[in-house]
């Protein structure tokens, strides 16, 4: 048996950022009737991604925001956080104060997901709205990042903008190598780019490679993406898909092509590998 890993947005999900009935279906009956050893690895935390997948019978450990947590859906619990040190929060907090930029700081406190922030442009006012009613995600405002987040585990800092605003500093965040920085255009956007910054050591790839180590003894990994932060999962994978939509990147390093993410393409190659 394989175990089979899913980029969620533009992957399994379609262009209106949902799993379709047809998806949630064919997956439910491989699951049950196939033995089908099923999980997704996404950028999103928990609290996006859970409501999402609502329906889907995951029995196995999930992996959030690139690898950052490993999260099990039926119990709705942590079983893995890589955070940022805090001498590194420190350096990365730096470069956003003198770029005069402000940013969403994730973090734990009190086994809680946490997101700070102070001012927000309107990519990122969209992007709050859209995320502020989460009961598994608590907003908090602050006044000074410095002094009202003691207390937290840092995981990620999300900042939304143009490209030409983001790119310095994605420059300068680079160079810190105790991160790992992605920017990358916004799927959801209004033209705008997406960056977000978190600890090295945490990656799709680790996380896959953990989960198949840890609870399936070894399982071969057959994963299905669309954009560049899935490369490093690709690269782990014992088979690597892109859907038709796919970054041309990702398909220059893909076993193959499916077909179109707004057409099941994961569900429908599932249902034809276990015919």
């Amino acid at each position: 048996m394989k175990l089979f890993v899913s980029d969620l947005d533009g992957t399994l999900l379609n262009s209106n950022a949902k799993v379709s009935d047809n998806t949630k279906k064919i997956l439910n009956d491989l699951i049950g009737s196939k033995g089908l050893k099923f999980t997704v690895a996404t950028a999103r935390t928990p609290a996006t991604a859970v409501p999402i997948l609502e329906g889907i019978d995951i029995n196995i450990p999930t992996v959030m925001m690139n690898g950052v947590l490993l999260y099990n859906l039926k119990e709705k619990k942590y079983l893995d956080i890589k955070s940022i040190d805090n001498t590194i929060v420190k350096k990365i907090c730096g470069i956003f104060k003198q770029a005069k930029k402000d940013y969403f700081a994730y973090g734990i406190k009190d086994n809680k997901l946490v997101v700070y922030y102070r001012n927000m442009n309107r990519y990122e006012e969209k992007y709050y709205e859209e995320r502020c009613g989460s009961p598994l995600k608590t907003f908090i405002h602050v006044e000074d990042y410095d002094t009202d987040m003691v207390g937290a585990e840092i995981i990620n800092f999300v900042v939304l903008d143009t490209y030409d605003n983001l790119k310095g500093i994605e420059e300068k965040l680079q160079k810190i190598e105790e991160v790992t920085v992605n920017l990358y255009e916004d799927l959801y956007g209004d033209g705008n780019f997406f960056m977000d910054v978190y600890n090295s050591n945490a990656s799709k790839a680790n996380a896959i490679k953990s989960i198949s180590e840890r609870y399936l003894d070894g399982e071969k990994i057959i994963a299905f993406g669309d954009n560049i932060n899935d490369i490093p999962m690709f690269e782990e994978a014992d088979e690597c898909y892109a859907v038709e939509n796919a970054a041309d990147r990702l398909k220059k390093i893909a076993t193959g092509i499916i077909g179109n993410h707004n057409d099941d393409a994961v569900a429908q190659y599932l249902r034809e590998t276990f015919k």
